[in-house]
């Protein structure tokens, strides 16, 4: 059996410093008509997955740090992508939702993500698809484990 360790690094090195780049001009831009961050794109995901999210739980779903999901928040609001406001059955506590232009958005990120991995895997046999389930799985498993938070 071959051993691709080297091309595996090589490629994955790539992938990073083609995200920085990317995140760095904004992801799906034409198809959004906006300049979105990675951070930005994933926090309208998974408040356009739940329609509606209290504040506390969508900072622990994201699992990155409370100051960035806010300043990921704000930035959403200025483009009226997203709405925040006090959550009725806990007063303490804020709930976030999307806006119409945050659905319309939300819509476009999911064809656009869609079609992005139709093309990535078009070619790819079911034991490929389990085979990169599997190296995916392990890396966030790694760096979950090793860089998480005490």
């Amino acid at each position: 059996m071959a051993n691709y360790t080297k091309e595996i690094s090589h490629m994955l090195d790539r992938f990073q410093t083609k995200l920085l780049m990317q995140d760095k001009e904004g992801f799906y831009k034409k198809d959004l008509n906006l300049k979105l961050s990675m951070v930005e794109l994933l926090t309208l995901r998974r408040i356009g997955e739940l329609r509606e999210v209290r504040l506390n739980d969508l900072i622990a779903l994201l699992e990155i740090d409370r100051n960035l999901v806010n300043t990921t928040l704000k930035r959403l609001m200025a483009l009226k992508l997203i709405g925040k406001e006090q959550d009725e059955a806990d007063g303490r506590g804020q709930k976030v939702f999307l806006q119409p232009a945050g659905d319309v958005a939300y819509q476009k990120l999911l064809n656009s993500q869609g079609s992005e991995m139709a093309f990535v895997l078009s070619d790819v046999t079911i034991n490929e698809e389990k085979a990169i389930l599997k190296f995916l799985s392990k890396m966030v498993q790694y760096h979950t484990e090793k860089y998480e938070p005490k």
